[in-house]
Formats: C-alpha cells, sequence, structure tokens
C-alpha cells in the first residue's frame, strides 16, 4: 500500500481521461459538448459532496450556497472589480473555503436531520441576503453580463474548449479524492465511520476531520459555482437553489456515497436524466422522477451505481481464491497457573508510577458508579482491576481514557494532568486500549486496521497527502512497516488483506491488540481480552500479554478469568460497588477476607 494509486486505478484514471478526450470529437455538437459542460460542473461539487456526505458522514446538504458563493464571488469580481476570471475563481474559493471554517465549528457539531436542517437554513438565508442586497448583488434578476473564462489573455471563446477546461478540474477533482481516499486521511475517515470510540482510541482528531472536509467539499463547490456562472455568463438567485441541492444529493446517492467515483457517474445520470426529460418536452416531472430515482437506487443499490459494480467485482474476484484459515495456537507445555506463574516480574516500590489515579468518581444520577477510588499503575508492569459484574470498572477505564467525565479526582499519565483531555488526547499521550465488545473498522483490511493504530506519529496534513510530498510518502511507508510489525507480533500477518469479518473471533481480538500495540503506547489499556476465548486462544493471549510487558509497555488489565489474571499480574486492585475495597500482590489479595466475600467467595 503506498500514498496515491495503484496500478489499478491509474489505468482507469486513464481510460476516464481519454474518455474526456475523446468525447467532444465523436460527439461534435453544440447541445452535447453544453450537455457535457454541465455534467462537469455538477461533477467538480458532487465530488467534493461525496468526501463530506459519504467519507466523513455529514449531512450538510446545504453545500449549494458555496456554488452560490463561488459564482456571485467571480461575477461579481469579473464585472464590478475588474479581475480576470482565473484570479476570481481562485479568490472566490479562498472565500468560501474560509467562511465554511467560520460556521463549521458551530454546525457540524450537530448531527443527522438538524445538521441537514442547520446547512439547508445557511443556503436559504444567504439566498435570501442575495436577493436583499439589491444594489451589490443585483437582487433577483442577479449579475449580467460576466465575460466567457479567460487564462492569462487567452479566451476559452469556443464551448469544446470550455468543455476541456471544466473536465480539467473534474480530473483535478477526482485525483484530489482518490488521493485522499487512499491515504491516511481516507483511513480515518472510514474509521471514524465505523467506530467514532475506537478511532479516538487511536488518536484521531474527529471533529479537526469533519471540518477538513467541510472546508474542502465548499472549496469544490465554490469551483462549480464559478465555472457555471462563466458559462451562462449570468448569476442569479435560482441558479444555485433548492432544486440544485437536490439534484446534488440525487446525484451522490445514485453515483455511490461510498466511492470519488460515485460524484462523476451520479453527475451523469442526474443531468443526462433532466436533459432527456427536456428533449421529451416533460420538465415538470424533474422532481417526480428525481426523487423516484432516489428511492429505488436506496431500494436496489443501496451503495449506488458505483458500489454495486464494486461489490460484483468483488464478488467475483473471492470466487477465484479459496480461503483458508489456520486457527493454530502457539503450544504451552503446561497449564497457565503454573507455567505463567514462573514469568511473573516482581515490582519494587521503587519503580516509576506511570499512571496515578486519585479519588476518581463518577455518578450516573442516584448510582455511584465509581467512588473515591485511587491506585497507581508502574511501569513494565501488569496491573489487573477486578470485580465482579457492575463494579465500576469498565466505567474506570472510560474515566481514564476520557470518554467519561471525572465528576471528581484526578489522572495523571507520566507527570501530566489528563482527567480533562479529550480521548484523542489521551491517546496522543501514549496511551492505547482495546474493548470488552470488539471496536475493529469493519470497512478496512487486519493491514489498514493496524495501519490507523500509527496516526498519532504518521498523520500528514491535507495539503501534504493532496500534493504528495516527500514527508507524506515517507509517513506512509513507516505506517505500513509499523502495522506489519505488529502483526507479526501477534501472529496475524497472513491474514493482513483480509476483512476483520472474515476472521474467528479470537483472531479479530488480536487485531485490535495489535492496531492499540502500533500507537507505541507507553500504556495499554485492555477490557476483558479473554471474554470470548477458549482455553487454547486465552493461553496463546496470555503468552501475548508478557510479550507485551517483555517489550516495554505496561498493561492495565480488567479480566474475570481469575487463572489468567493471578497467573500474570503484578498487581491487582479490586473494586465492588464502585469502591476500592483491595489491592496488592496477587497472593495479597487472593487471602484478602473482604475480597473473599465479596467477589472470590462469591464465585
Amino acid at each position: 500500500m503506498s500514498l496515491g494509486l495503484n496500478r489499478g486505478n491509474w489505468l482507469t484514471f486513464a481510460i476516464f481521461a481519454l474518455a474526456v478526450v475523446i468525447y467532444p470529437i465523436l460527439f461534435n455538437s453544440n447541445y452535447l459538448v453544453g450537455a457535457g459542460i454541465v455534467v462537469g460542473v455538477m461533477a467538480v461539487a458532487t465530488v467534493g459532496f461525496i468526501l463530506l456526505v459519504g467519507y466523513a458522514r455529514q449531512l450538510a446538504v446545504g453545500q449549494a450556497a458555496f456554488c452560490m458563493i463561488g459564482g456571485y464571488g467571480s461575477a461579481l469580481l469579473c464585472t464590478r472589480a475588474g479581475i480576470d476570471p482565473l484570479s476570481a475563481m481562485v479568490l472566490a474559493a479562498v472565500a468560501s473555503m474560509v467562511i465554511a471554517l467560520i460556521i463549521g465549528w458551530p454546525i457540524l457539531r450537530l448531527r443527522g436531520y438538524a445538521l441537514a436542517m442547520a446547512s439547508l437554513s445557511f443556503q436559504l438565508i444567504l439566498g435570501f441576503a442575495v436577493i436583499q442586497a439589491q444594489s451589490v448583488t443585483g437582487g433577483a434578476a442577479g449579475v449580467w453580463g460576466v465575460p466567457k473564462f479567460s487564462i492569462f489573455g487567452f479566451q476559452l471563446a469556443t464551448d469544446t474548449s470550455y468543455f476541456y477546461f471544466v473536465w480539467f478540474w473534474v480530473i483535478v477533482t477526482v485525483a484530489v479524492g482518490l488521493v485522499i481516499d487512499r491515504s491516511a486521511i481516507g483511513r480515518s475517515l472510514r474509521a471514524i465511520a465505523s467506530s467514532e470510540r475506537a478511532a479516538t482510541s487511536v488518536g484521531m482528531d474527529i471533529a479537526q476531520y469533519k471540518l477538513q472536509m467541510f472546508v474542502l467539499s465548499a472549496g469544490f463547490a465554490s469551483l462549480t459555482g464559478s465555472l457555471t456562472v462563466h458559462y451562462l455568463r449570468i448569476i442569479s438567485p435560482d441558479v444555485f437553489g433548492f432544486q440544485y441541492s437536490l439534484g446534488m444529493i440525487t446525484a451522490v446517492v445514485a453515483g455511490g456515497l461510498n466511492s470519488i467515483a460515485g460524484g462523476v457517474v451520479g453527475a451523469t445520470v442526474v443531468i443526462g436524466l433532466r436533459e432527456a426529460l427536456r428533449i421529451t418536452r416533460l420538465p415538470e416531472l424533474e422532481g417526480i422522477i428525481m426523487g423516484a430515482l432516489t428511492v429505488i437506487v436506496l431500494i436496489a443499490f443501496p451503495s449506488g451505481i458505483v458500489g454495486a459494480y464494486q461489490a460484483v467485482a468483488a464478488r467475483l474476484r473471492r470466487g477465484r481464491k479459496v480461503y483458508a484459515a489456520s486457527t493454530e495456537a502457539r503450544p504451552a507445555d503446561a497449564g497457565l497457573s503454573v507455567t505463567i506463574t514462573n514469568h511473573r516480574t516482581p515490582t519494587s516500590s521503587s519503580a516509576c508510577e506511570l499512571l496515578t489515579v486519585t479519588g476518581a468518581a463518577r455518578a450516573f444520577g442516584n448510582l455511584r458508579a465509581v467512588d473515591d477510588v485511587g491506585f497507581t499503575v508502574r511501569q513494565q508492569s501488569i496491573t489487573s482491576l477486578i470485580g465482579a459484574n457492575g463494579a465500576g470498572k469498565t466505567t474506570m477505564f472510560d474515566m481514564i481514557c476520557g470518554l467519561q467525565t471525572f465528576d471528581s479526582g484526578s489522572a495523571v499519565l507520566a507527570g501530566q494532568q489528563i482527567e480533562r483531555l479529550q480521548p484523542d488526547a489521551i491517546a496522543r499521550l501514549g496511551m492505547a486500549r482495546s474493548f470488552q465488545n470488539l471496536q475493529l473498522f469493519d470497512g478496512l483490511t487486519v493491514l489498514e486496521n493496524a495501519m490507523a493504530g500509527t496516526h498519532r506519529y504518521t498523520a500528514s496534513s491535507v495539503l501534504a497527502t493532496v500534493t504528495m510530498m516527500p514527508s507524506a510518502r515517507r509517513k506512509e511507508r513507516q505506517s505500513v512497516s509499523e502495522a506489519e510489525h505488529w502483526l507479526a507480533f501477534v501472529g496475524m500477518s497472513e491474514y493482513r488483506n483480509h476483512l476483520p469479518n472474515m476472521l474467528s473471533f479470537g483472531q479479530q481480538r488480536l487485531v485490535e491488540i495489535a492496531r492499540a500495540l502500533a500507537l507505541k503506547p507507553s500504556i495499554l489499556l485492555m477490557d476483558e481480552p479473554a471474554s470470548g476465548l477458549n482455553d487454547t486462544e486465552t493461553e496463546r493471549l496470555a503468552y501475548l500479554l508478557l510479550d507485551i510487558r517483555a517489550a516495554g509497555v505496561t498493561i492495565l488489565l480488567i479480566e474475570h478469568d481469575l487463572r489468567l489474571v493471578m497467573g500474570i499480574s503484578d498487581h491487582l486492585v479490586v473494586m465492588n460497588h464502585g469502591k476500592k475495597i483491595a489491592e496488592g500482590s496477587p497472593q495479597e489479595v487472593r487471602t484478602d477476607p473482604q475480597v473473599i466475600a465479596a467477589y472470590i467467595g462469591a464465585r
């Protein structure tokens, strides 16, 4: 895996570019070339819309507002300020992206239909403002006399020349989308869409990625506005009204939300249908037809036209392969409680305290899930947090990781207060975790899941990624190398190209551990890693935990398997009904009367 396009992508991309070149030659008529221009200008916006809605999962359906900003920006700068079209287009795109950055912070805090309504409201407000600012925008009549596009004095006077110029920008936006798709940013977006909890656990800043795609999508939409206005040579409020937003939504649904190519395919379908209705003199049925198309695609092809094609192609490829999974476990010569005990490393009181929790408390209404709990975890030790179901262990974990807030108390990791930090910020400080219920990224391969764990030290900026700077390519190679190393460490290298749902539960657990280790953590929190494993898999897990500690990673463990806990732990903390009732070495805890009464005796 590498940053950018693979061989198959390049071939497809070359065929696409060739089709663009020969289209005006094969269909040499003003009408068909004009239709191609209209498809192209919409495709620029829909590619960005797919990055926002399909990848970032942000239902901001009012992106036509930024088309309006781009259109009016280009028109006014050219007609009123005398700026050349290329400079005007760039300035309008920058203005759109700045506006998106400003309004993105508040509205992206909303989700689902609330976000959709907020973005549509922005579009409606902008349209109203354009009509009212008649002295500047021309009101409902709009701005007339927009010049044809020119580049450094060379005017694109014919529709054919403008067709090539428009589709140049389509190719650029598609290339940007494909590079993002295959980069750490694309993996992060797919990871966030699969599990936000797991994404934050490897240090991904969810809000930042969503905002980046919102801003980038706004820039693409602005280009659509500018390209449209220089073709029509007029801009009015109804050019990019609600109908245009509806067309964009239909396009990405029909083409496929999870594929960059879906933006181009969808725009072609929508504009093709619209022109067919005009030819048959049935334009009044456009709303009905577009609505029906959306419903039909959602029912018959939930992943869109491109998604359906990719699914069929993938099924045919799998039909040629024979999948055989090995479930061989690491051999063990003796029982867990005897063999593993011999590997315990005593920790002295002088060992460095890596994590210190003091007076931690968390209540849900009248239920005190965690009540004045404190303990320390020393470097390169295995500390186990045990207790009956409902004792507050997972809540304590979630508090330490930032998924739950502290009502009172504190947590210090390597000398830094973390109780008020967000989960992604805590992860970037070197705290990794696995989950009681598996939280793998279903849309990513085993290798890509492990690569997601390298995010905190291999992530690149959008600019570095899109321009494929050497630093971004170097980080991508480092991500692959680290991921392969940790997959080999847990014994899952041979499954690197499999999807998680093709693996057994025990194998999926190992992939989750490899992803956590790829973070290069100083401490690894593991919530019931032996849950759902058979005896052989639990034995293998025990050896793996010891290998992890030997590699220099401190472990804080929640586990109900006392045979495992007593066999590998250096220190135990026992909770009951939200309170800490005991802590010490396994032997000390084993003989503690409160522990026997509250937990071990009850079992």
